[in-house]
């Protein structure tokens, strides 16, 4: 029986490419693995900043827990600070949303050079054949092979494979031999950041010992720290070795395309007293910037192809959810990889994981399209803040910690559930839109940016039971975020808030049951 020259194709070594490499040898080393990358030497990039699911996957299915406590950062969860509306409140006066303590699920600071590097190393190391300094040139799908053809150098070579993954990040070398990339137009963000070094310590003796001791003393400097404004975000987010990488993000209506340069990111950070007293003195090293952030697929899984990562489709930063679509379609990926490998039919299966990534971006989208107004407010941003939060850790967190999307039964009950899930949080998004229009006319907007301090994890009382649960308690925790959060709109909002107590799940997200629906 004909051979090819290779099992599985990967079109890019970076952060998706390479854990998938590496998970890939872990799991089934009998696989015979190609990764081409194009650059030499590994980068920093953006995107540092991981969550609890995609953090669960990198220690449990790609095996980094040694290197990362060794040599990244631990991550303090999130945290935001709100300013007054002319934007020169001195850090200690604002109020805040954080953590005092490391939270129980871990998460982590990447330096995201030093992990591909890693990453390509050790994949190597495992029996990979990791490629630097390949261009891809051409890309032919055929049955039974592939073909792929890349230059090495001077040299041209080409290579049969029985799969191709695209992890060409928004290259998107399928994504755009198929036509496969299309825009999201409704969601219209822009970003600019940068790294700098010497930046002032927000942990650091230049700050009255009060403001130490409101967090317990834990280390601020650990957290991706948001300083947050209607309609955009600043982000301060710790390196290894001391290096900070800084950033903006903000719908395009706000925010003025002069900081997507160097000085106009700079003059506009400087327009913010508590940034400008942190980065006084601080050295800039480099500057990077995108028009436009959202982007989405046609399809993430065909015949014997695949995109993963930012091949495939980004939503926000916001959340970095960024990393969980990689873990997703990484996980989904080596599962069908295998799965052929040993001749198995996948078209179900690949039909319904494709399904899935199409519903978690659905899901995805609402939590960011026409919430930056929202972002400013102390009062506003909490609301919705503990409703996402609690969210994320019930539903997404929940199912990955269990491997459910990797079950069959799960996946179409899920898909099932997605009008309802997607029309719940867009009803939601709607809902604290509403609210934000109605605190802004009464001239409330800002009335709690200073003197507050709220837990980030406070309405996650289940975090220690996350990956433990049942269906049934996953969805009456799920009715409870809803309706609690929905209490608060109504209160703000100076509506009877009613008794939801006894309607169903379906009925209540749906709104079919409520007389004052939003």
């Amino acid at each position: 029986m004909q051979r090819p020259d290779h099992d599985v194709v990967i079109l890019g070594g970076g952060l998706a490419g390479g854990l998938l490499a590496r998970q890939l040898r872990l799991q089934r080393p009998d696989l015979r693995v190609l990764c081409c990358e194009r650059a030499t030497t590994t980068d920093w990039k953006v995107g540092e900043a991981t969550v609890e699911l995609f953090t669960n996957y990198m220690l449990r299915k790609v095996g980094l827990s040694t290197y990362l406590y060794e040599h990244q950062l631990p991550k303090n969860g999130l945290r935001f600070f709100f300013d007054n509306p002319t934007k020169d409140s001195p850090l200690p006066a604002m109020s805040e949303i954080g953590s005092y303590s490391l939270p129980y699920h871990p998460s982590f600071q990447l330096d995201r050079a030093a992990l591909e590097r890693h990453l390509r190393d050790s994949s190597r190391q495992l029996g990979a054949d990791v490629r630097e300094g390949t261009k891809v040139l051409g890309i032919e799908f055929g049955d039974p092979f592939h073909r792929v053809t890349f230059a090495e150098g001077t040299a041209e070579r080409t290579v049969t494979t029985r799969q191709i993954v695209d992890a060409s990040g928004r290259a998107g070398i399928v994504a755009k031999k198929l036509e496969l990339r299309r825009p999201t137009p409704e969601h219209r963000c822009l970003a600019a950041w940068a790294r700098v070094t010497g930046m002032v310590d927000i942990d650091g003796p230049t700050f009255e010992p009060s403001f130490h001791a409101r967090v317990r003393h834990t280390a601020r400097r650990l957290s991706t720290v948001h300083f947050v404004h209607r309609g955009y975000w600043i982000w301060f987010i710790p390196l290894k070795g001391g290096l900070t990488s800084v950033g903006i993000v903000g719908d395009v209506r706000r925010l003025p395309r002069d900081v997507l340069t160097p000085t106009g990111l700079r003059t506009f950070l400087e327009g913010h007293r508590a940034c400008r007293d942190l980065l006084a003195g601080a050295a800039w090293l480099d500057f990077g910037g995108y028009g436009q952030l959202a982007y989405r697929t046609t399809q993430w899984f065909g015949d014997r192809w695949s995109l993963v990562g930012e091949a495939g489709a980004f939503t926000d930063p916001f959340y970095s959810p960024g990393s969980d679509f990689i873990t997703l379609a990484n996980d989904f990926t080596a599962d069908l990889i295998a799965r052929q490998h040993d001749g198995e039919d996948v078209t179900e299966r690949r039909q319904l994981y494709d399904g899935y990534m199409q519903f978690r971006y659905a899901a995805n989208i609402p939590l960011y399209r026409d919430q930056y107004e929202l972002f400013g407010s102390y009062e506003l941003l909490s609301l919705k803040w503990n409703f996402d939060v609690a969210s994320y850790y019930n539903v997404w967190v929940e199912s990955y910690m269990q491997d459910a999307h990797l079950d069959l039964d799960h996946v179409r009950h899920e898909l099932r559930q997605q009008p309802f899930v997607v029309r719940a949080l867009e009803r939601m998004a709607g809902l604290f839109a509403e609210t934000e229009r109605v605190v802004t006319a009464r001239g409330d907007y800002h009335r709690h940016n200073a003197g507050k301090f709220g837990e980030g994890l406070g309405d996650v009382m289940f975090a220690r039971d996350v990956g433990r649960r049942d269906r049934k308690a996953v969805d009456m925790e799920s009715l409870r975020i809803f309706t609690k959060a929905r209490a608060r709109c109504f209160q703000l909002l100076g509506r009877p808030v009613g008794d939801d107590s006894k309607l169903d799940f379906r009925d209540y997200v749906t709104g079919r049951a409520l007389a004052d629906s939003i």
